[in-house]
């Protein structure tokens, strides 16, 4: 079947001339029995790219289940033909892009579907920080909006993020709707007419105008403060669009990674330019050494996230995801005076709410993904509530209830001030995590990546999920298992025999709903610990989050115990 899906992709002559070049010669070759080639043509046609948790992602190649034009176009025509649905009454759309090798050619192309489709549509003129996109979106008004985009991946990815009328990541029903038309089009459409040109337009200057005000407001000014020296890098990406100005426009220190700083879709100084990896800080820690910096900052290159890295006790540590969220968070409220409603997802640490609830705020949980943060966000608007924060583990963060994504671009900022206000006061920023955790309580975290790249590897992982949930755990790495959530039925249990659904917020019942069901699974320990499991749906892949609420030697003795239940032991 994949053989004969190559053929038909093939067989349309509009197919551009690059990608009929690449792919005749492995057709040719799986047609003579190359086992290679006929592996390799069954991994690009067996299935099309699906909408995981941050869109369409892929490798750069022709095929099905890869990123090219011709996809870039099937996804474009089916968002704007769910859009006219969902969102009949707007006019406009935006498109933006990022460094990546053919994100802007990607870009252009989408954009010019868009037009074809009748949109007035609002095209990036050069590599922009996700953030600020969305952040346009929504100042703009926009009926749907496109950014071409892998955040951290390797250089051979490229992806694509599809965006509602609210400006934020596609969900139910827009995906499924929009998954559905495209599996409705042609392979290949056909290319957008050039006349569609006439319907794209810049990005308005005043709206970059805009972003710089807003993120400028979350300076806190704070009594005690002492500018702090600080090393930014944008690992190739987009953060240097935005980021150095925005220090500029606050008075604030900034160094730059000049190595990094640089717009390079091949990421020559850190192949996997991902800020939550040690490795990719190679090149800054070298720079940190030789000027002494308080902190590195490290966008991603689409820039949504912010990575931290500082000396601590006399070695270079990374900061986790859900330190830096609380930390930031008892930042903003002391020093800002936020107040309102928090977000976050159920896989991050408690360490978040316990903060939250320190300043009086109350916690919405959700799935997974900055796009279920942002259906939370709006919730919050129907029902009158201050938005405070967002945040995830994985090192992303909104302060801003002004657009539906993660913004790094801020983070930044508020996190450099963070640091200087810390360092008047003698403290690091991990020293500050643990004078916070004096009045939260301990919280020691863990994400535990796991591969089985072999054959077979997703559904191993798939009937491991399932050795657990028949498993019946009452102890776990020895913990007491007091409860656990399986999210694929939405439903809570405990050791007594009591269930009930899961909520996203439990401590407010009164508007309280229960949280879309996804293969997900939690177990509470008597400790206060936790262990979720949670596979991706497309990949050969499972993640492991472990909270202890004791010592760091805990995690250690879970992610064991856990690696010994997926059959990795």
């Amino acid at each position: 079947m994949s053989l004969a899906a190559a053929r038909e992709y093939l067989a349309f002559p509009h197919l551009e001339a690059d990608l009929r070049a690449e792919l005749e010669p492995l057709v040719r070759a799986a047609e003579a029995g190359d086992a290679q080639a006929i592996a390799e043509i069954q991994d690009r046609f067996f299935e099309p790219l699906a909408f995981g948790t941050g869109g369409l992602r892929g490798i750069m190649a022709a095929g099905l289940r890869r990123m090219n034009k011709p996809n870039i176009r099937r996804a474009t025509l089916a968002l704007a033909q769910v859009a006219k649905q969902r969102a009949p009454h707007g006019k406009t759309a935006l498109v933006g892009f990022d460094t990546r090798l053919q994100s802007d050619v990607f870009g252009r192309e989408a954009a010019r579907v868009l037009a074809d489709a009748g949109y007035t549509v609002y095209l990036g003129d050069r590599p922009l920080p996700t953030p600020f996109l969305c952040f346009a979106m929504r100042k703009l008004g926009t009926a749907c909006g496109v950014i071409v985009t892998a955040s951290h991946n390797p250089k051979i990815y490229n992806g694509y993020k599809a965006y509602d009328d609210q400006g934020g990541q596609v969900v139910t029903p827009w995906d499924a709707e929009v998954e559905a038309t495209m599996g409705a089009l042609p392979l290949v459409p056909v290319p957008p007419s050039v006349a569609a040109d006439a319907r794209i337009l810049p990005i308005p200057k005043e709206i970059e105008e805009a972003f710089y005000e807003m993120s400028l407001g979350f300076l806190a000014h704070p009594k005690v403060f002492t500018p702090a020296k600080i090393l930014f890098t944008p690992f190739h990406g987009t953060g240097i669009a935005f980021v150095p100005e925005l220090f500029k426009r606050a008075g604030l220190p900034l160094e730059i990674c000049e190595r990094q700083a640089v717009p390079d879709g091949t990421f020559p100084t850190a192949p996997r330019p991902n800020p939550e990896e040690m490795a990719a800080f190679k090149v800054p820690l070298e720079d940190a050494e030789r000027l002494g910096v308080d902190a590195i900052l490290a966008n991603d290159p689409d820039a949504d996230r912010l990575g931290i890295v500082l000396k601590h006790k006399g070695e270079w540590i990374q900061m986790t995801g859900n330190d830096t969220a609380a930390l930031t968070l008892d930042y903003l409220a002391t020093q800002h005076h936020t107040k309102g409603t928090v977000v976050t997802t159920v896989v991050t640490s408690d360490f978040l709410a316990e903060t939250g609830k320190l300043h009086g705020m109350e916690t919405v949980w959700t799935l997974t993904g900055f796009k279920n943060i942002a259906v939370c966000m709006h919730r919050l608007v129907t029902l009158g509530e201050t938005y405070a924060f967002g945040a995830e583990e994985s090192i992303g963060m909104c302060p801003s209830g002004d657009l539906r994504d993660k913004d790094g671009v801020t983070a930044a900022l508020i996190v450099a001030e963070m640091v200087g206000h810390y360092k008047a006061l003698g403290q690091n920023l991990m020293e500050a995590v643990e004078a916070l955790q004096l009045k939260t309580g301990v919280f020691h975290n863990r994400l535990v990546n796991l591969e089985d790249p072999k054959p077979g590897g997703a559904q191993r992982f798939a009937e491991a999920m399932t050795r657990i949930r028949q498993a019946g755990l009452r102890e776990f790495a020895g913990e007491q298992v007091v409860s656990w959530e399986d999210f694929s039925t939405g439903t809570w249990s405990d050791i007594h025999g009591k269930q009930e659904p899961i909520l996203d917020r439990p401590d407010r019942r009164d508007v309280a709903l229960p949280i879309e069901k996804s293969n997900v699974l939690k177990f509470r320990f008597a400790s206060g610990a936790f262990a979720a499991f949670r596979p991706s749906g497309t990949e050969p892949k499972l993640k492991v989050y472990l909270q202890s609420r004791s010592t760091p030697e805990l995690l250690d003795r879970m992610e064991a115990e856990a690696r010994k239940l997926l059959g990795l032991g």
